[in-house]
């Protein structure tokens, strides 16, 4: 369904660009820490702050904090009101709905058989099916 890959993806590209912003103030600890933790230490860093105008200036704060150098893409991306507002928005409507597209609240048992007889390494479907009966198992009668 393109509408729930629009979403998702959506989603993904706000918590690249969250990585982004959270490595250019120095947020990550080391070199290794992962785009996901990366994109939570960046809203992390702005949990203190109740509404939108004061998660922006808090994060335009960050990215102006002493020492830091910024490249091009990161300047010109701090002075786009409309992008910082997505960047901070709490809650985020594109990354529930991202989250919501992902992670469905319920996927019927069916759905997943036919998923899973559409998948296309073949090799995998023994593999998937014994997944799918650990999740959802059927009952069985005695």
């Amino acid at each position: 369904d393109t509408k729930l890959m629009d979403c998702i993806l959506l989603r993904h590209l706000l918590d690249l660009a969250q990585a982004k912003l959270a490595v250019a103030s120095g947020l990550p600890k080391n070199n290794k820490t992962f785009r996901i933790t990366q994109s939570f230490l960046w809203r992390e860093a702005l949990a203190s702050s109740q509404t939108t105008p004061e998660r922006v200036q808090a994060a335009k704060k960050l990215l102006n904090a002493p020492g830091l150098s910024l490249d091009a893409a990161t300047k010109k991306f701090a002075s786009s009101d409309s992008g910082m507002k997505i960047m901070v928005q709490r809650p985020s409507v594109i990354h529930d709905m991202g989250d919501s597209a992902a992670h469905p609240k319920h996927v019927s048992r069916d759905a997943f058989k036919k998923i899973i007889s559409q998948h296309t390494v073949a090799g995998n479907h023994n593999g998937l099916h014994a997944i799918l009966d650990l999740v959802d198992p059927v009952t069985q009668s005695t």
